[in-house]
């Protein structure tokens, strides 16, 4: 069975992309969307740190990465879906 640190330690390279390619869409770009990546990832690992023990970060990772799992699910279904039904 893999250690929930392991799966954090694994899981949060994506989330890491998947939280600045949300800023990107708010209209963070080019040198300020590496520095969020910075940011963003010194800020889960200094809550890892703090609240690991308490099993509060592990709730809100898990929160964290199931909503942005849905979140990419639902647009790699709106590009793979036809935008229009097929003529007849």
């Amino acid at each position: 069975m893999i250690q929930t640190d392991t799966l954090t330690t694994i899981l949060s390279v994506p989330a890491v992309v998947a939280i600045v390619t949300l800023l990107k869409s708010f209209g963070v770009s080019g040198k300020w969307a590496l520095l969020a990546a910075l940011v963003v990832a010194v800020a889960l690992n200094v809550a890892d740190y703090l609240w690991s023990a308490s099993g509060l970060y592990a709730v809100v990772v898990s929160g964290l990465l199931t909503g942005l799992a849905a979140a990419g699910l639902y647009d790699v279904a709106q590009t793979a879906a036809p935008s229009e039904p097929p003529q007849e």
